[in-house]
């Protein structure tokens, strides 16, 4: 019974200390980009906070949709709340690629990405369902450009 008690309080500390992956992923209503933002998994580093946010074409063939990928760990994401706020850095490999478009714009002449979803964890959505969103180009020149989106949320079982 002892040992039966043990495993439980271990499940119960563990399972506190990972949560459930959960994001959205958004897509303009050309279909022609995509938007995926993943939040962190363990508990102490924010479950709620960005971990990852990853830009693609889906009209592009498999192996080169991925446009730039923003990690928190890298430091070119962070989150406040339901804005996702990436920040094109060249020198980093995983947004480099200078030249691809999003929203019509090179990422090169991208300073920043802002992804603004309308949602409440006080009123959360299951699996799938959607919420209008919008993103927001920064160039280095000052000008923005915004892009309405729409976003399914993600609830990994």
């Amino acid at each position: 019974m002892k040992a039966l008690a043990v495993v439980m309080m271990a499940g119960m500390i563990l399972g506190s200390q990972v949560a459930k992956a959960d994001g959205f992923i958004c897509e303009d209503y050309d279909q022609t980009l995509k938007i995926k933002v993943f939040h962190n998994v363990m508990a102490k580093k924010g479950t709620r906070n960005a971990a990852k946010l990853i830009v693609s074409d889906p009209r592009v063939a498999n192996g080169r949709k991925t446009i730039a990928t923003f990690d928190q760990a890298d430091g070119l994401l962070t989150s406040k709340e339901l804005v996702y706020t990436a920040d094109v850095d060249l020198r980093y490999k995983n947004s480099s690629r200078k030249g691809e478009l999003i929203g019509g714009t090179k990422l090169g002449e991208i300073d920043f990405i802002e992804l603004f979803v309308d949602f409440s964890y006080n009123q959360p959505l299951k699996n799938f369902e959607e919420a209008d969103a919008f993103l927001r180009l920064t160039k280095r020149s000052g000008k923005e450009l915004e892009i309405d989106l729409v976003c399914a949320r993600y609830l990994k079982n």
